[in-house]
């Protein structure tokens, strides 16, 4: 008995760089417009929907439409998650600010009820939360122990913070320090200098010729 020929192996065709584009493009504005409706519908936390699925490509574009200032290659992993943001119509994201070349890993949590700024080249891992207020809404606790806050937080240039951190208000983490993986850090981090735990503490220093030369090398 003949059998019947097996089916040719369908090739995946490489896509030209005009199919590329032109793919992002449909990409962009099949986002952009659900992200309209979303902020539309829901605001400011709308948003939050197709950022859980939005690619990379698309996320810094739709930031800035919404008022935050994003520097050049910035890339942000989804799901991103922005709460607090502010309720002025096109302006909700207008507390955050990010610098030029930086990277920020998957189930990131910014809290925008104050500022967040982070300068260039820094690198946040998976899973950080970045917290700017305390707030004890309905609990008992608030009127005595637990006063409602804020502050803005600041992450200075070259930082590097490792998965599952939480930064809490008020922070401020120096030029090209170091926060170990798992940390919850309560108070500034120095320049060039690594922490880890919880609460963070210092663990050594990177060595201030390190930032020196990251100084020297950006003024070129």
């Amino acid at each position: 008995m003949t059998r019947p020929p097996l089916p040719a192996a369908s090739s995946n065709p490489i896509l030209s760089d005009t199919e590329r584009q032109i793919s992002l493009q449909l990409l962009y504005i099949f986002f952009r417009v659900w992200a309209r409706l979303a902020a539309a519908f829901y605001g400011g936390e709308g948003l939050n929907i197709p950022l859980m699925f939005m690619p990379t490509q698309v996320i810094a574009p739709t930031l800035r439409a919404y008022g935050a200032a994003i520097g050049q290659r910035v890339r942000f992993r989804s799901p991103l998650v922005i709460h607090n943001s502010d309720t002025e119509r096109g302006r909700h994201y207008e507390k955050l600010e990010v610098g030029d070349d930086c990277y920020f890993g998957r189930e990131l949590f910014l809290d925008l009820q104050d500022r967040i700024v982070i300068e260039d080249q820094v690198t946040i891992s998976h899973r950080v939360m970045i917290l700017t207020h305390t707030d004890a809404g309905t609990s008992p606790l608030k009127e005595e122990f637990i006063a409602t806050s804020q502050a803005p937080v600041i992450i200075r240039r070259g930082a590097y913070v490792g998965a599952n951190v939480t930064i809490l208000q008020g922070v401020e983490i120096g030029e090209s320090s170091i926060v170990g993986a798992g940390s919850v850090v309560t108070r500034a981090v120095p320049a060039a200098t690594v922490v880890a735990g919880v609460p963070a503490r210092m663990i050594k220093t990177v060595g201030a010729e390190h930032s020196e030369m990251r100084r020297l090398r950006a003024s070129k």
